[in-house]
């Protein structure tokens, strides 16, 4: 067996009886007022290329404990990686912490963190920081946007990191996290991983480490993402003519061989939130429908509503139905490719459904309320996730939409993920994490995509919407880091880029604005500021899509669009946040 237990650089999570040094127990376990220690495995396996070390207590809580390392060299980077496994027979009575000593030692003051709001720092006179997903922290800790730290050592950079997928609290010397009472251990089972990278270079090559470890089994975006610079949103305007008057609009002005740095959203095509005319009892898209069918019970409406100090239109009046087909989708996307542009599809409104589906059961309800507009059916309510009827509906939905549009669109839109809270639990009938549900749901379908693009030879993004930063009124989970990138339905609201920036670091980071004429400014800023798109709208809020636009508000349109095209998307974190205009 390859010796690494007593050659890897930094002892990470082993027994100090099997180290062989003077170091801490491994960790410990804090259960109802308990303390299980870490300290001598009841059995040791080597393998070939891994060892494995398991603790036991027979007794309440009936915990086991496994840790499997393994270690690879490649280039001068060391990467050492543990796979944690937590079972129990029985359910948790009481809050679970895990506490891990990571091997380092106190953390040095310059170690550099991925801040939440989307600036670099280095730890300072912080003494913890944390990572908030699913679950729950032990103790507070600066924020971050990513669950790493990178620690200068010598030369070289120490890259310590954990998955995505729950909450994770880096003390000066150990790695905990929370499983509470109210959830416990998934189905009896909790599984981390952990990661520590030994290479060269700066936090950025730390960020890279991350997402090729972390991250490893999602694939970075389509490369043309980074290209774009302009996005328009059409929602089904005008009785559905709006999107081709903008297309002929836009050509009029952008050349032929720059309208593949366009890309345009179709919008509002389908029946029903919560169903897009997905039959899920046939796993088939339906063949003719009608648009905005609610159109009669919210013409009238909130009209108007107050955006950033503006009041600014918000009406349905002008969202009347309109018959449609899977042919004419086809054709509304064709229209759009042929002219060189790239397309997408707008693919669902978050878990979102109407009470009025047929497909409603109780037991899919996580909680009430939701976007309520011409595309509702009754009373709309979040789908829980966890549910596994809701989570087929999304994998079958996603087969259809590749199998009938796979060969014309540039992307698939999933709005308004950002309805899955961070920390959302369950219900009652079915219970658990949501937000970890909701994160696995987006790495399915995502990779879903991926095997399509592979099988064949396409370039299809699977985008969120995560309105990371509150801006909605609760806190987001980064459900981008299971996709190709976002492109959020966050208007564009200046406080919300930043906090997107870690999360969409190897991708791209969108946004929809509603009012392009109203909240101009928004957009302007956005695009000097966080290498946005320039962005356009059509169907909602300000209604005025392009080819309605005043000549002076096509040129600023333009303009800005003649200098952001030559700069292609790189993402980068900030050390202070650009400073917003007193008034927007």
């Amino acid at each position: 067996m390859k010796n690494f237990i007593f050659t890897t650089i930094i002892a990470l999570i082993f027994p100090a009886s099997v180290v062989g040094q003077d170091i801490a127990a491994t960790g410990e376990l804090r259960y109802a007022g308990k303390i299980l220690t870490l300290s001598t495995p009841c059995s040791i396996t080597s393998e070939a290329d891994a060892i494995t070390f398991v603790y036991r207590w027979p007794k309440e809580p009936t915990l086991e404990v496994s840790l499997r390392h393994t270690e690879t060299e490649e280039n001068g980077t060391k990467t050492s990686l543990c796979r944690v496994n937590i079972s129990s027979s029985k359910k948790l009575g009481s809050d679970l912490t895990v506490s891990l000593a990571s091997g380092l030692g106190p953390l040095p003051t310059e170690t550099w963190l991925p801040l939440y709001n989307g600036t670099g720092a280095t730890l300072r006179d912080n003494s913890q920081a944390a990572y908030l997903f699913a679950g729950t922290l032990p103790a507070e800790g600066i924020r971050l946007a990513l669950p790493m730290v990178s620690v200068p050592s010598g030369s070289q950079r120490l890259t310590l990191a954990t998955d995505t997928d729950f909450s994770t609290l880096f003390t000066s010397d150990a790695i905990e996290w929370t499983y509470p009472a109210a959830v416990g251990l998934e189905n009896g089972v909790g599984q981390r991983t952990i990661v520590l990278v030994r290479h060269e270079g700066t936090p950025e090559q730390s960020l890279d480490h991350f997402f090729r470890t972390i991250l490893s089994d999602v694939a970075p975006g389509p490369p043309w993402l980074h290209e774009i610079a302009l996005v328009g949103y059409d929602y089904m305007s005008d009785g559905g003519e709006g999107w081709f008057r903008d297309i002929d609009a836009l050509c009029n002005v952008i050349p032929e061989k720059e309208r593949s740095q366009v890309f345009l959203c179709c919008h509002g095509w389908y029946d029903y939130l919560g169903r897009y005319c997905f039959d899920e009892r046939t796993g088939q898209l339906d063949q003719e429908w009608t648009a905005f069918s609610n159109y009669e019970v919210v013409r009238e409406a909130h009209p108007f509503g107050n955006i950033g100090g503006d009041q600014v239109p918000m009406g349905f009046g002008e969202c009347k139905p309109v018959k449609m087909s899977l042919s004419q989708v086809h054709a509304r996307l064709a229209y759009a490719k042929s002219r060189g542009f790239r397309v997408g599809l707008y693919f669902a409104d978050g878990t979102n459904a109407g009470e009025g589906l047929e497909n409603f059961e109780p037991d899919r309800v996580l909680r009430w309320g939701g976007w309520q507009g011409p595309d509702s059916k009754g009373r709309s309510y979040i789908q829980n996730p966890l549910h596994p009827k809701v989570r087929d509906f999304f994998l079958n939905y996603t087969r259809a939409l590749l199998d009938e549009f796979g060969e014309e669109i540039d992307a698939l839109n999933w709005d308004e993920t950002f309805h899955i809270a961070v920390g959302q639990l369950g219900s009652d009938a079915v219970p658990g994490y949501a937000d970890l549900a909701m994160m696995r749901l987006t790495r399915e379908i995502t990779q879903i995509v991926d095997e399509y693009n592979r099988t064949h030879d396409r370039q299809i993004a699977f985008l969120t919407s995560d309105c990371l930063g509150a801006v909605i009124g609760h806190e987001s989970g980064p459900y981008a880091l299971a996709a190709h990138g976002t492109l959020q339905d966050s208007w564009c609201q200046p406080d919300a880029w930043s906090y997107g920036i870690f999360p969409n670091y190897r991708n791209i980071l969108w946004s929809c604005c509603w009012w392009p004429v109203s909240k101009w400014s928004w957009i302007d800023f956005a695009v000097r500021h966080h290498q946005s798109p320039v962005v356009i709208s059509n169907g909602w809020g300000d209604n005025t899509g392009f080819a309605e636009m005043t000549p002076q508000q096509r040129a600023r349109v333009i303009d800005l669009f003649n200098w952001r095209k030559d700069k292609p998307t790189r993402l980068q974190w900030f050390e202070q946040l650009p400073v917003k205009p007193e008034t927007f």
